[in-house]
């Protein structure tokens, strides 16, 4: 008997779906997320996935996995530990960015600057000169540019960008530069922009780089764990991660370049709701996706989904082959608040599976969109086949 697994890992809840190969039988299951340790979760579900078959994981034939991961990072605004290496000259590069305002400049009275995924601070310059063919006019300086990445780790960076001008044409410098960091500093997460988006553009590409290398730590640890416990009781299980084109690739490769995966399991929901359109006879269809944490939204026209190779996420520029989603911060689990003018506000902070809203009784203490729909009547006294009980007392 073949057991086939899909499994999308939101910030709040895991969903996971059982399919017998044999006979075609499936079951559809929920568990808590564990955003601390995303694995944790992950495993979980599949050990009630199992049991629910009455099956043992041996019997696994393939494991499919979406995840917002990292989405919920960038829009959380996780950016602690972040540090970047650019060009001299270039220090300011992610602050000018395009000097654009959303919406024109009638909106700039306004419009907030989001924060910077990297602040100045945390910025370094080093030596070393490409022109726009690739031809280097001046080396890179080995002792400071080890010196520069001491800076920074010594000012808390864990993950660090590189973004060389023109190393779209010379991968060169940010390689050599990569494998200094590699040998001095073995602890730190590192992304070349010349692996990650080898085109022009400094600034889309330095964003690029520090939203990969941002969500490295939160995605290889989850995914390697989760990976060596299926493989240590199903080495023959392929284990696939779902890709924002809308493609799988092997666990071990997602890893390695992980804001392909940015947009994983929404873009495993698109897919599956053009599915349910064709089904339903439906060929035009708006798809909105409300998680824990983000809520994602796709139009499909002629029941094709449309791609894109450049996106926002929140107000934070991402170039990687997707499919055409807009993702806000807020979901179930958001955090109302109001700012310093007294203006409400809900999210992009969202309380997550722990300690979750205050109606789970989890130790949560802040207001969250759950919340507020338990207290106004449109949802029920308990989730998950009465595992999680929502205390509407404690939500008002």
């Amino acid at each position: 008997m073949g057991i086939r697994l899909a499994i999308d890992t939101g910030g709040t809840f895991t969903d996971i779906i059982a399919i017998n190969e044999t006979d075609g039988s499936m079951i559809a299951l929920k568990t808590p997320s564990t955003p601390k340790d995303p694995s944790i979760g992950l495993l979980k579900s599949i050990e009630k996935a199992i049991e629910e078959k009455r099956a043992d994981i041996s019997d696994l034939a393939m494991v499919l996995h979406g995840s917002t991961v990292a989405t919920n990072a960038v829009l959380e605004h996780k950016f602690d530990g972040l540090g970047l290496l650019v060009t001299k000259g270039f220090r300011h590069m992610i602050e000018i960015a395009r000097q654009s305002v959303p919406d024109g400049y009638g909106n700039s009275y306004f419009w907030v600057k989001p924060p910077r995924l990297v602040p100045l601070h945390m910025v370094r310059e080093v030596p070393g000169r490409l022109l726009y063919d690739g031809n280097s006019v001046e080396p890179i300086n080995e002792a400071e540019t080890i010196e520069a990445v001491r800076e920074l780790v010594e000012d808390g960076a864990k993950c660090i960008a590189v973004c060389l001008l023109h190393s779209y044409a010379n991968s060169e410098h940010e390689q050599k530069i990569g494998e200094l960091i590699h040998k001095h500093f073995p602890d730190v997460f590192v992304s070349l922009s010349s692996e990650v988006l080898p085109e022009y553009r400094e600034y889309e590409r330095a964003m690029t780089t520090l939203v990969d290398v941002l969500v490295k730590p939160y995605c290889q640890t989850y995914l390697q764990h989760a990976a060596d416990k299926i493989a240590s009781q199903s080495k023959e299980t392929p284990f696939l991660i779902m890709q924002s084109s809308g493609g799988v690739v092997k666990h071990s490769t997602a890893a390695q370049k992980p804001v392909t995966m940015l947009l994983s399991g929404p873009a495993a929901g698109i897919l599956g709701a053009i599915h349910m359109a064709k089904l339903a006879g439906y060929d035009d269809i708006l798809t909105s996706d409300v998680g824990g944490t983000s809520t994602d939204v796709s139009i499909i026209e002629d029941q094709t989904p449309m791609y894109t190779s450049s996106s926002m996420v929140e107000s934070y520029p991402v170039k990687t082959p997707m499919l055409d989603i807009v993702t806000v911060g807020s979901g179930g689990g958001s955090i109302a608040w109001t700012d310093d003018y007294g203006n409400l506000k809900v999210g992009p902070q969202s309380a997550g599976a722990d300690p979750g809203p205050i109606c789970y009784g989890k130790g949560g203490v802040e207001p969250t969109v759950t919340d507020a729909a338990l207290v106004l009547g449109r949802l029920p006294s308990e989730l998950i086949g009465g595992e999680i009980q929502l205390d509407s007392n404690a939500a008002r």
